[in-house]
């Protein structure tokens, strides 16, 4: 059985294929570093003239999130098809506002600019527009008290795609270009409004959170290391892979057509920074264990510590990073498209960072020599912690096992229990980039327009023969309009019938004095257009809700204005006709999204727990240790989300986390966190080679407690340097990571996983261990005195 101070692999052969590989790579960093130095040097140039040289691609469209197989997939696809002017996949919403009240001249201005915006190359995108200057439009985009106007834009596009953001931003240079009347306050806002500000949000997120990683990477090496050069070759070395990763992602997304967005580069940016260094410290650890104990005259030192490390800690570096690999693996499984990218973008991340802490650190580290550990050298003494915290720990852990156990898995079982009826916040709203001009149409439009004015939802029945003609399906779209009405949260439902809704009563003269008139000339003939489709028999009505899109209670209005679809259907049916109920617009597409995420969630939460179980049981070849660690990691994700909950509800003042923090969290918490669980796990089974168990499971948590410990640390920093990019999201799912690794890393860790191991063998007879006259293997641990005293 092969043995290391600082991570060893608890397999009892390692395969000639793992040898031999492990072998040559550590003969190449000892003899050749200039061969891996180079290649590195080589592709970072390549990739640098690649990014400055080629052109960035115009903006595109971005592919749905939902499944095609999806019911509002499905939904928007035959109401693109029934009436190709009034459908759209996102919305721009020029509002604008006046204190007194928009005037005739304010409405001709909000008129023109949509028309000038498909005139432009981003106009491409505009399938058609709501004018406040058509009689019959005004009462639905003038507010009552007149002081706040709107023209709502359709697009083809995604909200979020690089389609939809340069048509927002086309729109702001024509109102630039052509200033609205003086008072006048124009904001932009809609689904693609928010998008484009989301984007814009991100892009600044990525590089305030990137700038903040690399800060508390580099204080907490310095600290660890006490050495600046020690500090900076994995900060380099660990950037520089980050570096390409983003290259490859670019390019990626130019000639695959990867859908990447700043959100997963931002994720990529922290797991590389996380997990890379980690590596790189159990490595290096490994490295000067190995040059101390050659001691200072060891000229040829430099050569064998580096085949040592490649040797011992390479394969518990490659099967940690392949358990977390796994991890992200399972994301693939899922079916909304963020959630497969995610798992795409950071397995490629992962597998950089992986490639730069097998190669590129140990080869500057050989060519640095001696100056790596400058100015402390290999002999610095143990920490504090080291000699003292940990000794202490383990000394309590091994004199009661049963009590530590039991207490441990009450405080997390608590929390966790209580995670299970946690309501996710799925109000997106929440998530408006403060002081955008999105988050300010939204204040105008919800000062002066009922709740759904601009996010209204479309209630959709498709035929396979056209029901009635004309008169009978506007006796038909009357009769279900009043039943919609009734509905309690139903502020009002545009159809064929009424396709202004409850404003055809003239209010006042002034603005709307033409309406009676306009209205009973050309009612019929611009409602049979929006409403009714003859060539893909369609009846369509326009719904909306008083109750905030995202919100618990819309979603319930919209179920209710389902089931009311549906007994409609059933009586086309008893007619002979064959009718389809389907909803589109906003509320319904969350509502679908919360559907596909919660299948996905169990799907991913199923498959990441077998594979990674699988992978823990071929390591440490112990069945209710690999239950237990998986067990304790799952306790560990169900108190992290309901701490995460307490903090931001109690503290945070907030009505809930975030409904994609579940999955993010889940993936990484247990598949982060079980590395760290294997690398205790096979120092104890190393330990259990030479003592019996209570003295295995002291030296494994002193020997393994200092450094696992600055490997969860800096894991916790980079994760929860999202909080630097000031979105909800981020900073709900940096709180959540940095606390969950911490969960694992100072409670389960430590305290749990001995616990567990000690109640489970710790009434088995002792080993006898070896003669304190026997040589001791050259790749056998030292005893503890001689490892606490480096």
């Amino acid at each position: 059985m092969t043995t290391g101070v600082h991570g060893a692999l608890p397999i009892h052969r390692r395969s000639d294929t793992n040898t031999v590989m492990f072998h040559a790579l550590g003969r190449t960093i000892a003899d050749h570093p200039w061969r891996i130095v180079a290649p590195w040097a080589l592709v970072a140039l390549g990739g640098t003239i690649w990014a400055f040289t080629t052109p960035k691609p115009p903006p595109d469209e971005m592919g749905s999130f939902l499944p095609r197989s999806a019911p509002f997939t499905i939904a928007s696809e035959k109401l693109a098809r029934a009436f190709p002017d009034q459908a759209s996949r996102s919305t721009v919403v020029i509002i604008v506002h006046r204190p007194a009240r928009v005037t005739d001249d304010d409405l001709k201005w909000l008129d023109a600019i949509p028309q000038l915006a498909r005139r432009t190359g981003a106009g491409r995108v505009v399938t058609g527009y709501l004018s406040p200057v058509l009689p019959y439009y005004r009462p639905r985009l003038v507010s009552r008290d007149e002081q706040a106007a709107m023209a709502v834009v359709n697009l083809s596009t995604n909200m979020i795609s690089g389609a939809s953001g340069a048509l927002v931003n086309e729109l702001e240079a024509l109102i630039r270009r052509h200033p609205p009347p003086p008072g006048l306050t124009v904001e932009l806002s809609g689904q693609a409004g928010i998008g484009r500000d989301y984007a814009a949000a991100t892009a600044a997120a990525l590089h305030r959170t990137t700038w903040v990683t690399i800060i508390a990477v580099l204080v907490i090496l310095v600290l660890v290391y006490r050495s600046p050069v020690g500090a900076v070759v994995p900060l380099l070395s660990i950037g520089l892979s980050v570096y390409l990763t983003l290259i490859v992602l670019a390019a990626l997304a130019k000639w695959a057509r990867w859908d990447v967005s700043n959100i997963e580069r931002i994720f990529a940016v922290v797991l590389i920074f996380g997990a890379g260094v980690d590596y790189c410290l159990f490595w290096i650890a490994r490295y000067r264990e190995h040059l101390h104990a050659a001691g200072p005259s060891a000229g040829a030192a430099y050569s064998s510590a580096a085949m040592d490390a490649a040797r011992h800690a390479g394969p518990a570096i490659l099967f940690s990073a392949l358990t977390t690999i796994v991890g992200m693996c399972s994301l693939m499984a899922a079916q909304l498209g963020p959630s497969r990218g995610a798992g795409k973008v950071l397995v490629l991340a992962l597998a950089m960072a992986l490639l730069a802490g097998l190669t590129l650190v140990p080869a500057i580290a050989r060519l640095l020599g001696g100056a790596l550990f400058w100015p402390v050298g290999t002999a610095a003494g143990p920490a504090f912690t080291q000699r003292v915290v940990w000794p202490r720990l383990a000394d309590g852990v091994v004199r009661a096992p049963t009590g530590v156990l039991a207490l441990g898995l009450v405080l997390l079982a608590v929390p966790a229990g209580l995670a299970l009826n946690m309501q996710p916040q799925f109000d997106s709203l929440l998530q408006l980039p403060e002081g955008s001009t999105s988050q300010r149409g939204y204040r105008i439009a919800e000062a002066h327009f009922a709740p759904g004015q601009i996010y209204s939802s479309t209630l959709l029945f498709t035929f396979d023969r056209m029901p009635a003609g004309f008169s009978r399906m506007s006796e038909t779209s009357a009769n279900l309009r009043r039943e919609l009405l009734k509905i309690r949260g139903v502020a009002d439902v545009y159809s064929l019938d009424s396709p202004i809704g409850r404003h055809l009563q003239v209010r006042k003269p002034g603005l709307f004095a033409d309406l009676r008139g306009a209205v009973s000339q050309g009612i019929e003939w611009s409602a049979r257009d929006a409403y009714l489709a003859t060539g893909n028999p369609a009846l369509r009505f326009e719904i909306l809700i008083a109750e905030p899109p995202f919100s618990l209670e819309a979603m319930a209005v919209i179920d209710q204005v389902r089931a009311v679809g549906l007994a409609r259907a059933e009586r086309f049916a008893d007619a002979g006709v064959r009718a389809e109920v389907h909803l589109t617009g906003l509320t319904p597409y969350i509502m679908a999204v919360r559907d596909v995420a919660g299948r996905d969630q169990r799907v991913v939460m199923t498959v990441a727990t077998l594979l990674i179980a699988l992978i823990v049981l071929m390591l440490v070849r112990d069945l209710p240790l690999t239950l237990f660690m998986v067990f304790s990691t799952l306790l560990t994700y169900g108190a992290t989300l309901k701490l995460t909950e307490l903090f931001f509800v109690q503290v945070m003042g907030t009505s809930g986390i975030d409904w994609k923090v579940r999955l993010i969290v889940f993936v990484i918490v247990v598949a982060v966190g079980q590395d760290y669980n294997i690398f205790l796990v096979s120092r104890l089974m190393e330990e259990r080679g030479r003592n019996d168990v209570r003295e295995a499971v002291r030296r494994a948590i002193v020997s393994t407690g200092s450094i696992i410990s600055s490997c969860g640390v800096i894991m916790a920093a980079t994760l929860g340097s999202l909080w630097a990019g000031r979105l909800t999201l981020l900073r709900e799912v940096g709180f959540a990571l940095a606390l969950g690794i911490l969960i694992d890393t100072y409670f389960v860790r430590p305290l749990l996983i001995p616990s567990f191991y000690l109640a489970l063998h710790g009434r088995r007879p002792r080993k006898a261990t070896r003669a304190a006259t026997s040589p001791r293997p050259a790749d056998e641990a030292p005893p503890l005195r001689e490892t606490l005293s480096r």
